[in-house]
């Protein structure tokens, strides 16, 4: 039977509320199954300065969007409206894929280097991540893995009940605060989280969301993961080893709200 022009708007307009993970379009893990090797962009406006670490002090009181130098009102409104783009109620790891769809100059060149940690002043997108954890972070390079996933668990759950039994995030910017969230699998999809502990520095880590197993790696989609030169704190796709100097896999963590 053919379909009406009615039918065929109708079911048009409801497709387009589909959210395109595990729906209507998957994502092509296969295509995003690859390190990104691109280097960070920096604003123009943020090119005259250098890069100083001995200036990283001073706490971000009431999360005002500072850090050694304030954002411009220009960079607020800019970083403003790549927040508010973020996709809701959906799969955590929808959230992070669209930070990286910035970084990638999905939604315009202006806005692929509000994923990435800036030299001196403060990235006020970075910033609003803290908002998900109970630390007031310090500095331009505080470590945020552990914020950006409490914020993609955050935003993703805006809007939608959470299945029975779901954890909360943890509002802690500790990324070992998830060693012991959800529960332990063996078998990771594209979704779960990834957990890493910092054998030189116990207590500390790194999270992510795994993406796939490449053996001795594990390709991990997060943010402050370091790329370019010199080396920037972004959200990229970065293969880790599982058995690093520095960093070693902990465990996966999984949930059924990971992937609904």
């Amino acid at each position: 039977m053919a379909l009406s022009r009615r039918d065929i708007l109708i079911a048009s307009s409801v497709a387009l509320f589909i959210p395109r993970f595990g729906f209507a379009t998957v994502p092509d893990w296969t295509a995003l199954s690859q390190e990104d090797t691109e280097p960070p962009v920096i604003p123009e406006s943020l090119t005259a300065f250098k890069d100083q670490p001995s200036l990283n002090q001073g706490v971000l009181t009431g999360y005002v969007p500072f850090g050694t130098q304030a954002a411009t009102s220009d960079e607020e409104a800019l970083a403003k409206k790549v927040l508010e783009a973020a996709p809701k109620n959906c799969p955590p790891i929808e959230v992070a894929l669209y930070f990286h769809d910035v970084g990638q100059g999905k939604y315009g060149d202006e806005r692929k280097p509000y994923i990435t940690a800036w030299p001196v002043r403060w990235n006020p997108v970075i910033v609003e991540f803290f908002k998900a954890t109970k630390l007031q972070p310090s500095g331009d390079t505080t470590a945020w893995c552990a914020a950006f996933m409490n914020y993609c668990l955050m935003i993703a759950a805006d809007g939608k009940t959470l299945p029975a039994g779901s954890s909360p995030r943890t509002k802690s910017a500790t990324a070992l605060s998830f060693r012991n969230w959800g529960k332990e699998t063996k078998n990771p999809k594209p979704g779960d989280i990834v957990v890493f502990k910092n054998v030189k520095s116990p207590g500390n880590g790194h999270v992510g969301f795994f993406l796939a197993d490449q053996g001795e790696k594990v390709l991990v989609l997060g943010g402050n993961q370091f790329e370019g030169t010199p080396s920037r704190h972004t959200i990229n796709r970065k293969a880790l080893l599982k058995d690093g100097k520095v960093l070693k896999l902990h465990s996966y963590r999984t949930e059924e709200q990971l992937h609904v």
